[in-house]
């Protein structure tokens, strides 16, 4: 198992951290004391031993923290556990803009002065920070330039990619709530009216090879196969889970079913982490 700790300046955005190194496929567990973390790993050892990776979050709220946390940074470093530290800051007019836009008072700053507040949590962080494996400054980043930081950091924990989900719909029954982005394929041939391919899908050869005869199928195929090549290293960085292409048609069992497979063949050979969808295959009109 991999350990990585969080910790560093309040208001920097540790929490925004532990969710991006949770969406990488880490379990992430957010306000462990110091003291606790070493009976935690103990446990989950033993609840857990095929467990990759490990995120945990500190707060240096606790009074102890600091006086707690080299000693034992100490003892994982000099154990079997790869140990991971991440310190994560900003500057001081991002943090004191951040604790004014949130309203939440600095656990330092007994008298309402938050800048004097964040200079003294910097001063009694500095000896975590001098150990960190990465200092992470997240006063101008993004969440999608976070994820990409994080990345850069800690290249032994790959952060997953976006996976790009085809869906094929009938606008009969509505459109996908979470589409990205809608075609619509009810202009093209339907093979809803031709006998022997009415009661068959898009899955099916027959309606697949009769539609290939048409040159609006094919010209439909080759314009969204160069959009998504042309879109998908941008759709990419800005960190999503899911870019959703829905397609539809007027039922959801031919036209917009072909097309999405069609697409998916084409796709699969640069986008792996690609899903296909058939939304109305269980609907018969």
């Amino acid at each position: 198992m991999e350990l990585v700790i969080v910790t560093g300046m309040s208001g920097a955005g540790r929490r925004s951290v532990l969710s991006a190194l949770e969406d990488a496929g880490c379990t992430a567990i957010d306000n462990v004391p110091a003291r606790l973390l070493e009976p935690l790993l103990s446990l989950e050892a033993k609840l857990n031993p095929s467990r990759p990776r490990l995120a945990v979050g500190m707060d240096n709220r606790h009074g102890e923290f600091v006086e707690e946390f080299m000693p034992l940074l100490e003892r994982l470093q000099d154990g079997s556990i790869p140990v991971y530290t991440v310190f994560v800051e900003a500057d001081d007019a991002t943090l004191v803009r951040r604790f004014s836009e949130s309203r939440r008072p600095h656990f330092l700053a007994d008298d309402g002065d938050v800048g004097a507040a964040i200079e003294q949590e910097r001063q009694l962080l500095a000896p975590i920070r001098a150990q960190a494996s990465a200092i992470l400054n997240t006063s101008r980043l993004t969440l999608s330039q976070l994820r990409l930081r994080i990345a850069e950091l800690l290249p032994d924990l790959p952060m997953q990619g976006t996976t790009l989900r085809l869906v094929s719909f009938g606008f009969k029954f509505g459109l996908p709530t979470d589409a990205d982005m809608v075609l619509d394929a009810r202009f093209l041939p339907n093979p809803h009216y031709v006998a022997e391919l009415k009661t068959l899908t898009g899955k099916d050869q027959p309606v697949r090879e009769y539609l290939m005869n048409s040159e609006l199928f094919s010209s439909f195929v080759a314009m969204t196969e160069n959009w998504v090549h042309w879109s998908w290293p941008h759709l990419t960085q800005e960190g999503r889970a899911y870019f959703t292409l829905a397609i539809g048609c007027t039922g959801g069992q031919h036209r917009s079913v072909a097309l999405v497979e069609q697409l998916a063949t084409r796709l699969r050979r640069d986008i792996p982490k690609l899903i296909v969808q058939h939304r109305e295959l269980g609907h018969r009109p």
